[in-house]
């Protein structure tokens, strides 16, 4: 039941963080213009790399106490979330210490792509960021008890809530003509809010209290490895999200206006992102207790293709109508002078359709700490991503750095992680991909075929980019309801429209 509310709220969640970027992104950019948003998007990858010092001890805290929570250990509870107060309080330092660092050397970064104008506001965005990245490590662990006891209600409520405010707070500050500057202090503001929040509610309705007396340092390395395998792949995954923002502004001219479209196409890939991983803030708990049950390699299996269904049908979905009106909804949303977004938006698009709809697989591998090779192959990928990119980037900054990413996801989250899962997993891959591809590809391409010829049909406009999404969903539906769900999917929709029929 948990698992099933923390999905929906996951859900609702991700919906208002979506509504939130498509009413205020178009206000933002212009508010701002092209060359301070793109300014605004590379501080905003730079301080990314703050909050890689997690460390991987996130994922740690959400698996190690959902596994004492299966043992009824509360005691180990209580030793490993002081460990982490500990651990992350020094982390935070460090931070502040590193975003000091990163201010001073940002001027000889980015002389060459940004104005003397432009590099004093960059430090400016990068000192507030540094302290709310400080504040979100500092606290960290106390949000992850929260996920750990599957109370989803609790951290997606807030977060939804914080949505809200944050959306009017930036409004009423970039009316105020506090530009960059001002959203980034909204978000300093609510991060101090919500964290505060999560901490006394850890302390007063968990009612667990970090411990340090008897710590078992074996188990401090146990988690040390675990973690540092984590950070790893997180590590892997920042540098292939934010390589290309990097490369763009130190190493071509004049790129805050490039930066900005880029920023824009990463911006609606980020999202895409969200729907995809929606259910993996919810799925750890849950899959520890099947590790800890000892589930075969076909229960495994199963699980990996039942979930990778429902997130691949979403996701083709959304991919396909962008593909067919993507162009139109960016010229509409972020103006006709940042249309090459598009180009980055598709592109990386059809990467993460695959990418995300196996992810369970690394969650599972996570709830398993089998996930040394994973980590290992893909810090590699990321050094040709990066190679790739700057020889890339020379032809085309814009697209050479979104095709230098597309590649190397591919080949590592893809072509990698499907090796990793049939080696450590066991999974069966032909019977995987036979159980996610099955009629879903044909309900795709008629879709495809019926949006095409709609898009010739009507004009552009926002009533008729409603118009023409809302027919290719429409078609979608359809044929999977006529071919397209198996038996399981089946019963769920019926089971959905019969809870709703109860509630009405």
């Amino acid at each position: 039941m948990n698992r099933k509310i923390g999905v929906i709220l996951s859900y609702v969640l991700m919906v208002f963080e979506v509504l939130s970027t498509l009413l205020l992104t178009p206000f933002i950019i212009r508010t701002l213009g092209q060359a301070e948003y793109g300014v605004f998007k590379l501080t905003a990858s730079i301080n990314a790399y703050l909050l890689l010092l997690d460390l991987g001890v996130g994922n740690a805290i959400i698996r190690y106490i959902a596994k004492f929570r299966v043992n009824k250990d509360r005691i180990q509870e209580r030793r490993f979330l002081g460990v982490a107060t500990v651990f992350y309080t020094s982390v935070a330092l460090i931070a502040v210490i590193a975003g000091i660092v990163l201010i001073a050397i940002f001027p000889s970064a980015f002389s060459k792509g940004l104005s003397p104008e432009e590099v004093s506001l960059g430090q400016k965005l990068l000192c507030i960021t540094m302290v709310n990245s400080a504040i979100t490590l500092a606290t960290a662990a106390y949000n992850n008890v929260i996920i750990a006891y599957e109370r989803f209600y609790i951290s997606k409520g807030s977060s939804i809530i914080q949505i809200i405010v944050r959306m009017i707070l930036t409004y009423v500050s970039l009316k105020m003509g506090m530009g960059s500057v001002g959203i980034v202090t909204v978000n300093l503001l609510m991060t101090i809010i919500l964290r505060s929040f999560v901490v006394i509610y850890v302390f007063s309705s968990i009612r667990l209290f970090p411990m340090l007396h008897g710590v078992n340092f074996s188990f401090v390395k146990e988690i040390v490895v675990y973690s540092s395998l984590v950070l790893l792949q997180m590590v892997a995954t920042q540098l292939n999200a934010t390589i290309g923002h990097i490369l763009i502004g130190s190493l071509v001219t004049s790129s805050a206006v490039i930066l900005a479209v880029y920023g824009i196409g990463m911006q609606v890939v980020q999202y895409f992102q969200s729907i995809g991983s929606a259910f993996n803030g919810v799925l750890m708990p849950g899959l520890v207790k099947m590790v800890e049950n000892k589930a075969s390699p076909k229960q495994l299996t199963d699980e990996m293709a039942r979930i990778g269904r429902i997130i691949f049908m979403i996701l083709v979905l959304i991919w396909s109508v962008f593909v067919i009106n993507g162009r139109e909804f960016i010229i509409l949303w972020a103006g006709v002078e940042n249309e090459d977004a598009f180009y980055v938006t598709v592109i990386l698009m059809t990467a993460y359709v695959l990418i995300l709809s196996e992810l369970v697989g690394s969650q599972i591998l996570w709830a398993m700490n089998a996930h040394k090779e994973q980590a290992y192959m893909k810090i590699s990928i990321v050094i040709c991503n990066l190679v790739l990119t700057i020889f890339l980037i020379k032809w085309n900054p814009l697209i050479g750095a979104t095709i230098g990413t597309f590649i190397s996801l591919i080949l590592g989250d893809v072509g990698v992680m499907n090796f990793i899962f049939v080696k450590k997993l066991k999974i069966n891959l032909s019977y995987y991909y036979k159980a996610l591809f099955k009629g879903i590809i044909w309900c795709v391409l008629i879709s495809l075929f019926v949006g095409y010829l709609v898009n010739l049909v009507l004009p552009i406009g926002w009533i008729w980019f409603f118009v023409k999404s809302f027919v290719m969903v429409v078609v979608y539906a359809a044929s999977m309801l006529l071919f397209g769900f198996n038996q399981y999917e089946k019963n769920l929709c019926k089971s959905i429209i019969k809870k709703i029929k109860e509630v009405n």
